[in-house]
């Protein structure tokens, strides 16, 4: 069956070319010379062009313009209340660091540190004196309660007496006499504990004396050193040689305050001995009644004595004493302290008013509010620096392009003739909205950005308008088309492609454009073939390929 079917297609293509013949023989030999030639030009009507597809390294670039700005400025202020002795600046002026610009004349402030220099001195004195009479109160004070308990003891014992006297007039002699010997006894063992506390008390002495002496040789000794350094005039070492009298005169006064109350102490106990001792009784022969009775007057009128004497020592012991207090002594120390530092504030700020303000860093002064003779204060603003080693090119992105642009991509930066290097280092994360061209209707939307200058030089100028073309994306060894290749229509990109002799569109996903050529993400291959241009060809025409080119060229 197949083989009829043949048979009769054949008959039927037989049927329409036999006529075809005929009209051929009837134009004659002229027709068959042009046959060739119509041949051949029809071939070349249905012949393309091709190129192969290879892979290849696209960059998307984004060109902008923007303003070249300093990426650090430093407003300076005046370090010290002075007046300006050199301004060495003006506006635009291009500087390098280390640069000396402002110069200040301190004859006041210096003025201010010596008055200061002699407040500190005069706290320190007045702390001293005070110091000194405080220990002096508390040293009185301990005094009076150790000669109060010492009086305490012979109020006691000349109470016994008289109530031995006492007892011994109303009593027999044997009775007299044993109350006088149970009143040596008692005497006795308060004299020998007062002996074994005098002899501790000597030895204590003998130290505080022996460290007295020491603190006043060595007293002396810095009061020489002090002397040499005041005549010499060297303000280091009438610093250093004053601090040092200080801590001597202190070190002094502390041994010397030890010294007295140990003293006092022995001396105290030689008293109550020296008492106790009187108060005793030989007890030998008869003792009558009216020998007894005239010891008893005199027992009491002693009594009477030591009681008033007690009465005032605790007064003195118990009473309110002109000694600090420790709240007192920190409100002294602190104000001293704030006086120091104030005179300390003082010297460092000449030294920093002596240095003057030089420039920190290599730029080019923007805005100055100082001029040489002026009286400035600590605290005023002089001028302004700013750097043209951190440059940076402020640009505005559209809306069209920002979504391409990101932090660290490289960017070519163009003005005043010369061609810088530069990165993406910030992108604004806030729109702004405004007008468009001269459409006062229409606005648009644009993102800042900062592009950095990565190899500034002296050729910098700040202010000026910036060319910048931003490398935004980029794709290495992808399949690429050249852009005049890849068409746009209703249902997304395509392509030309050959298919069994038919011109077929082929559809396809980009991906990193540039002006050249654009990234083939989905629908290509490396080494396939496809028609850059069909001519006048469309979809479904019969098409001969011709030449073949890259896709690269």
């Amino acid at each position: 069956m197949k083989k009829n079917k043949n048979n009769k297609s054949s008959k039927k293509v037989l049927k329409i070319v036999v006529p075809i013949v005929l009209v051929v023989m009837v134009v004659g030999v002229i027709v068959v010379k042009n046959v060739a030639s119509a041949g051949e030009a029809m071939a070349q009507a249905m012949a393309v062009e091709t190129m192969t597809v290879e892979k290849g390294d696209v960059t998307q670039t984004v060109e902008t313009s923007g303003t070249v700005v300093s990426g650090q400025q430093k407003i300076f202020f005046s370090p010290v209340n002075a007046t300006v002795e050199t301004a060495d600046l003006q506006v635009g002026d291009l500087v390098k660091a280390g640069d000396k610009l402002i110069a200040f004349n301190l004859e006041d402030l210096e003025e201010q540190n010596q008055k200061a220099e002699l407040t500190v001195q005069a706290n320190s004195l007045g702390y001293q004196d005070t110091v000194n009479k405080s220990v002096e109160a508390a040293k009185k004070q301990e005094e009076a309660k150790n000669e109060a308990a010492a009086l305490q003891q012979q109020v006691d014992a000349k109470k016994q007496e008289v109530a031995n006297l006492t007892s011994a007039i109303a009593g027999d002699a044997q009775a007299q006499a044993a109350a006088l010997q149970e009143t040596n006894n008692s005497i006795n063992a308060q004299i020998a504990v007062l002996q074994q506390q005098q002899s501790e008390a000597a030895a204590t002495l003998e130290q505080s004396k022996s460290a007295y002496e020491a603190a006043q040789t060595a007293q002396q000794n810095a009061q020489v050193n002090f002397d040499a350094a005041t005549a010499g005039g060297n303000a280091s070492d009438i610093a250093s040689t004053s601090e040092a009298l200080k801590a001597a005169n202190a070190a002094l006064n502390t041994a010397k305050n030890d010294y007295d109350t140990q003293k006092s102490q022995v001396d105290s106990i030689n008293v109550q001995i020296a008492s106790l001792q009187a108060a005793m009784s030989s007890g030998s022969g008869e003792i009558g009644n009216t020998d007894l009775q005239q010891r008893l007057a005199t027992a009491q009128s002693e009594l009477a004595d030591l009681q008033a004497q007690l009465e005032t020592k605790k007064a003195i012991a118990e009473g309110d004493t002109a000694a600090l207090s420790k709240e007192a002594k920190a409100q002294m120390q602190t104000n001293n302290n704030l006086a120091e530092l104030e005179q300390k504030s003082l010297a460092e700020l000449i030294e920093e008013g002596k240095k003057g303000i030089s420039a920190e860093f290599n730029g080019v002064i923007s805005d100055s509010q100082v001029v040489e003779g002026a009286m400035v204060s600590q605290g005023m603003q002089l001028f302004t620096l700013q750097s043209i080693d951190d440059v940076n090119v402020d640009v505005t992105l559209s809306k069209n392009v920002y979504e391409k642009v990101k932090e660290g991509q490289k960017a070519t930066i163009t003005f005043a003739g010369q061609t810088y290097e530069g990165t993406v280092t910030r992108i604004s994360r806030i729109a702004t909205s405004g007008m468009s061209g001269s459409n006062q209707a229409a606005t648009s939307t644009t993102i800042t950005a900062t592009v950095h200058i990565d190899n500034p030089d002296d050729n910098i100028f700040l202010g000026v308008e910036a060319k910048v073309s931003i490398q935004a994306a980029e794709a290495k060894n992808v399949v690429i088309l050249p852009t005049e290749a890849v068409n746009i229509g209703k249902d997304g990109s395509f392509c030309w492609v050959c298919e069994d002799g038919v011109l077929v569109k082929r559809s396809i996903e980009t991906g990193v454009t540039s002006d050249d050529c654009i990234e083939i993400t989905k629908g290509l291959k490396a080494g396939e073939e496809i028609i850059a241009d069909p001519g006048n060809h469309e979809e479904g025409d019969a098409i001969v390929v011709g030449n073949v080119n890259t896709a690269a060229e």
